[in-house]
């Protein structure tokens, strides 16, 4: 199909040339990847320790024997705006 003198040297071109895309696809690929694995990661440790607290926060209600308990029970229940 090629038939001239710099044939090769146009393919070599060609194949050089769709070897740097392919490369940097796949490395922007996996830089995507990973970004969002973190992204991930870091959000199951923030509820996670969100939960931890709110255990924490359940064990304390649950082992603490005062005659106030009732009155920190609403304390931590969310307070209604009343507008």
């Amino acid at each position: 199909m090629f038939g001239g003198p710099d044939a090769q040297l146009v393919q070599d071109a060609l194949i050089i040339a769709a070897l740097a895309l392919a490369g940097g696809v796949g490395l922007t690929f996996g830089i995507t990847r990973l970004r969002a694995r973190k992204s991930g990661e870091e959000i199951k440790a923030r509820s996670k320790s969100g939960l931890e607290e709110r255990v924490e926060v359940l064990e304390r209600i649950a082992t603490d024997r005062s005659i106030d308990l009732a009155d920190e029970i609403e304390a931590l229940r969310p307070k209604k705006e009343t507008v």
